[in-house]
């Protein structure tokens, strides 16, 4: 096997383990500096393959709750196979950019400026993107993940990919060159680990979250009998809780609409009457053909005060695009039956205290990858995050794992603790360093208890979180022209030789 081919090989597997299950955040740097050095050898065509076949071992490992999901490999495998083409790109640009530029240190700038461009763009795009896979992630451990509050996930990433590049471009050359290189990279990722982290300061609250389980013979909390025990399940964990400002149940707390089903009305009149606090809880609010994933607020005595609908449902998760020619391909399609549509209010609920009136962003699940949403509540007035999330349908892979290392990056990108309440595990809080309490075990019930803090200061990162995405496109697309004009440059160079009778090699 030619050295760029197992080289890419290599560079996928570290990235993949820089997240759960493994979690070693320094393999992503190392990652990106073997995707790198396989770029850089070779002709161009060799390089977006080289790095397209990086993509498609890193996020076809990561992503195995897509087919636990689903029960389809070839979903899992067409899912990697696109998102890497993303991967392919930034390795044949960042070939013309190597063309260009000589220094070292300016090609890590434009190949980190290149790298999240197209991180940020693959997270949008096509049908609202999937962020699944984006390398600041996996840095909440690490010291590059200091620079959440000041940059997002855009900052963090090209930080990632600037040091691998810098170890790639200085393994690549001789002498002095090599070593600073190297010395520069290191010296770099320890100063950024004393960067300080945000802080929240405003006053403390007592929150109880409750993982009430979802039996193991079943995926997700479908079925009459099956959502009701889920709901049950809640109801008894919370029994447990003692002292709380507020209680957090998880997305699926109630699949029956307590609203319209005397049942699941009646399990959560009698939580919240025993408990005498508020409630946060997930449910579904059916209409004739359609459905929204809602998480509301449920006051003792009263019932529903308050509610918000998820705005960006999972494509092929919990909607079907062009149902009627995806159902020609495969059956599977059916087993999303109704199909979700997307709310329009921000991801922000106002929750009434016996203190006051408390501000809540409430990503739901999956939202929790989108920088905007979560960036939209917190700028709404926000104080805390709760990330209410349903993990049943993705049995023991690492997804919650994953998500969880998502809202401890929300906590450190926005300052404020954040809450992931699942129903089948990891449960836990994250503070705005990043450190993690009350963390829960996958499939047992939990009850917990945490004081946090509330905050209402707006990080850098929160407060220019839309500029900061146009500066990353503005910059990756000014990278990627330069980047073409190198391979172009090059191609020409190559005919114009070959009319002489030279043997040009790329």
């Amino acid at each position: 096997m030619p050295w760029a081919f197992l080289s890419a090989l290599l560079g996928g597997v570290a990235l993949w383990a820089a997240f759960p299950p493994v979690g070693w955040w320094w393999t992503a740097p190392v990652g990106i500096t073997f995707l790198v050095l396989a770029a850089l050898r070779g002709g161009a065509g060799r390089a977006f393959l080289g790095g397209w076949l990086c993509g498609v071992v890193f996020f076809g490992l990561q992503w195995d709750f897509v087919q636990e999901a689903s029960g389809l490999l070839w979903a899992r495998v067409l899912l990697a196979g696109f998102e890497a083409l993303a991967v392919g790109l930034f390795a044949w640009l960042l070939r013309g950019l190597s063309r260009r530029w000589r220094s070292p240190w300016t090609v890590a700038a434009g190949g980190a400026a290149l790298w999240a461009a197209l991180e940020l763009l693959r997270s949008e795009q096509p049908l609202g993107g999937f962020p699944w896979g984006t390398l600041a992630f996996s840095q909440v451990g690490g010291p590059l993940g200091r620079l959440a509050p000041y940059g997002s996930t855009m900052l963090v990433s090209a930080a990632v990919a600037f040091v691998g590049i810098l170890v790639a471009a200085g393994v690549r050359r001789r002498g002095l060159t090599r070593w600073w290189s190297v010395a520069g990279a290191a010296l770099l990722t320890i100063g950024i680990g004393f960067l300080p982290t945000a802080a929240a300061t405003g006053q403390t609250l007592k929150v109880g979250f409750a993982q009430g389980i979802v039996p193991r013979g079943g995926q997700g909390a479908g079925g009459l009998s099956q959502a009701i025990a889920v709901t049950d399940g809640l109801r008894a964990a919370s029994e447990r809780i003692q002292g709380a400002d507020l209680l957090l149940w998880p997305e699926s707390a109630s699949d029956m609409d307590p609203r319209q089903d005397a049942n699941a009305r009646a399990l959560i009149d009698a939580a919240s009457q025993k408990a005498g606090v508020p409630i946060l809880l997930g449910t579904q609010e059916y209409q004739a053909r359609t459905r929204y994933n809602q998480y509301v607020v449920w006051m003792p005595g009263q019932g529903m005060t308050g509610l918000y609908a998820k705005q960006h449902p999972v494509p092929y998760g919990e909607y079907v695009p062009g149902r009627e020619f995806a159902a020609k391909i495969t059956g599977a399609v059916n087993m999303i039956s109704v199909d979700m549509l997307a709310g329009n209010k921000p991801a922000y609920l106002d929750v009434p205290l016996k203190s006051g009136t408390v501000q809540v962003a409430t990503p739901i699940c999956f939202e929790v990858a989108y920088d905007g949403i979560v960036g939209e509540a917190v700028r709404a007035g926000a104080q805390f995050i709760v990330v209410p999330t349903n993990n049943a349908s993705f049995g023991s892979t690492a997804e919650s794992a994953q998500q969880m290392q998502m809202t401890q990056f929300r906590a450190m990108e926005s300052g404020r603790f954040a809450v992931q309440v699942s129903t089948v595990g990891v449960s836990g809080v994250a503070a705005p360093n990043g450190m993690v309490t009350n963390e829960t075990k996958p499939w047992t019930e939990a009850a917990e208890v945490a004081r946090i803090r509330l905050s209402t200061t707006l990080t850098f990162a929160t407060r220019f979180g839309e500029a900061l995405r146009w500066i990353t496109y503005g910059l990756g697309a000014g990278v990627a022209a330069i980047g073409l004009s190198g391979l172009i440059s090059r191609h020409t160079a190559g005919h114009q030789i070959g009319r002489g009778g030279r043997r040009h090699r790329a």
